[in-house]
């Protein structure tokens, strides 16, 4: 009798694209692959119905975690997609519907989706101001040709999504340091509030720098006095820390890795960052350097 048995082997976790293949299926779901199979960032899973589904998100949610978290996550997401696949669309919902959910969001000028989105707004270089419906279980961003088949006029829906937007929920808006300030939450339209600064940090006539690394972030520094210049540092150091930062990830994906200056409705950037290298640049040009020699004097 042997006292020592062998070891069995330890399975190796399942590749993303078959987990969430896999965990389709068990909901009655049949999908094809799209893309290359072992690189879950630029795979799409087609469903039988036209449905896509995208796994860059889910990607960075389970990055890290045991198979069993990995398990757990996947399938909890694929439930709140279809659970949202069940809801009216945004063309059947009344007018007070619209307006009770659709809100403003930030969104990354770099085709990662696929949504028709050319009626978006400009924000900044890289940013484009969208119109979401906020869902219980989901958020759809509208597309385009969508908007015409919608119980709200255009004018209304950009009005009433701003005003939501501002009165989303955070779980957390403190000064982390000397004129930094942080404001976070689980809601994905918190980075979305920097399109009304005051709202969240009072009036700042020389205007705010801030950053806007992912969709639940907004770091800022409002320009008051001599030592916003020292607060700008602070903040660009936070700021390199999160994108740097590959346990915590980016949340939804990079908004931006860029400082933002905002001032009399014009946002601009202050700073360059190559992805390679980790270094972030302030670069102060004419308009940035007058606002920062008014709040020193």
């Amino acid at each position: 009798m042997a006292l020592f048995g062998r070891k069995k082997p330890v399975a190796e976790p399942l590749p993303l694209v078959v987990l969430a293949q896999r965990t389709l299926a068990e909901r009655g779901v049949e999908t094809t692959v799209d893309g290359p199979p072992g690189d879950p960032m630029h795979v799409r899973l087609l469903g039988a119905d036209g449905q896509v589904y995208l796994l860059a998100n889910l990607a960075a949610q389970v990055r890290g975690e045991t198979e069993e978290r990995r398990t757990d996550i996947v399938r909890a997401h694929f439930d709140r997609m279809l659970q949202a696949h069940r809801e009216p669309t945004p063309e059947e919902l009344s007018a007070d519907e619209l307006r009770d959910r659709v809100r403003l969001r930030l969104l990354a000028e770099d085709g990662a989706d696929p949504t028709d989105l050319t009626y978006a707004r400009p924000f900044a270089p890289g940013l484009v101001l969208g119109l979401c419906v906020d869902y219980p279980t989901t958020v759809s961003t509208l597309a385009t040709q969508t908007l015409p088949k919608l119980a709200l006029g255009a004018d209304e829906l950009w009005a009433m999504a701003r005003f939501n937007t501002d009165a989303e929920a955070v779980d957390a808006n403190a000064e982390i340091a000397p004129g930094v300030h942080i404001v976070e939450g689980e809601s994905l339209f918190i980075a979305s509030k920097a399109v009304n600064l005051p709202a969240l940090f009072g009036a700042a006539p020389f205007g705010t720098v801030f950053a806007v690394p992912h969709r639940h972030l907004l770091l800022a520094v409002p320009l008051r006095d001599a030592d916003s210049l020292q607060a700008i540092q602070t903040l660009a150091g936070l700021l390199v820390q999160i994108l740097g930062d590959e346990d915590a990830g980016l949340p939804g994906g990079l908004l931006s890795p860029h400082l933002l200056f905002s001032r009399h409705d014009h946002v601009s950037p202050v700073s360059t960052f190559d992805h390679e290298t980790g270094e972030l640049r302030i670069e102060v040009d004419e308009r940035f350097q007058e606002a920062l020699e008014q709040a020193v004097a």
